[in-house]
């Protein structure tokens, strides 16, 4: 007698928990919602996963291999290269935001994924960046620190309460910054910071610290470039 096929496949479930992710953020995620969401039995996800975390950790692995890497024509160097990758990565999670927490605690592991990340530091080395063993560091620490951003920009703050409150949370943001500029501009130190023409900026920090790892990375061997 003949299997009868699955009603729901891997990429099914999958799409299903993306799209719950995105309307109410990961801590919603259940497996029995997650059947609810399929019109299926509760048990569904659970023919493919075993449970919630082996769920995530497909996520995570979803989000690298759907990575498109940045094309290299026209590229000068690697280290160009490596900071239009970091927000490449940024940019993609912009979009996921709910996926942050996943992609942050699921290190690459898979074979695609893998496949993936061997195919971006085959691009740097290249471009001219040198074989070393601290490449490797080099590119795990952008990368965290790259996660790290966006999850500080784009991700639901902890605490909030579903996502029928970020409506409210949105119209008092502007009153929260102006509150927040005030008080700082009121610190004797701080204050002396601001008056000289500093000002909070997420994104324009994410590419300094970038650009100050990426040209102070200690090398044993002299990079090419």
């Amino acid at each position: 007698m003949t299997p009868r096929p699955e009603r729901f496949s891997r990429t099914d479930v999958l799409t299903a928990a993306l799209e719950l992710i995105d309307a109410d953020g990961l801590d919603q995620l259940t497996m029995r919602r997650l059947g609810t969401a399929l019109g299926a039995d509760p048990m569904t996800a659970y023919r493919h996963f075993a449970g919630k975390s082996d769920l995530a950790a497909a996520l995570a692995d979803e989000f690298w291999t759907g990575l498109s890497l940045p094309s290299a024509s026209g590229v000068p160097d690697w280290r160009t290269y490596a900071r239009e990758l970091m927000r490449v990565i940024r940019a993609e999670l912009a979009a996921r935001s709910g996926l942050i927490p996943i992609v942050a605690t699921h290190p690459i592991t898979s074979p695609a994924a893998l496949a993936v990340a061997d195919e971006a530091i085959g691009i740097l080395l290249d471009l001219g960046a040198p074989v070393d063993p601290a490449l490797g560091d080099l590119v795990n620490v952008l990368v965290m620190i790259t996660v790290a951003s966006a999850m500080g920009e784009f991700s639901t703050p902890a605490g909030s309460e579903s996502a029928e409150a970020k409506t409210t949370e949105d119209e008092h943001e502007h009153e929260h910054e102006d509150t927040e500029a005030t008080l700082l501009s009121s610190l004797p130190h701080l204050g002396r910071i601001i008056a000289a023409g500093w000002a909070p900026s997420a994104e324009r920090q994410f590419e300094a610290g970038i650009g100050a790892i990426l040209h102070g990375w200690p090398f044993a061997l002299p990079p090419a470039s």
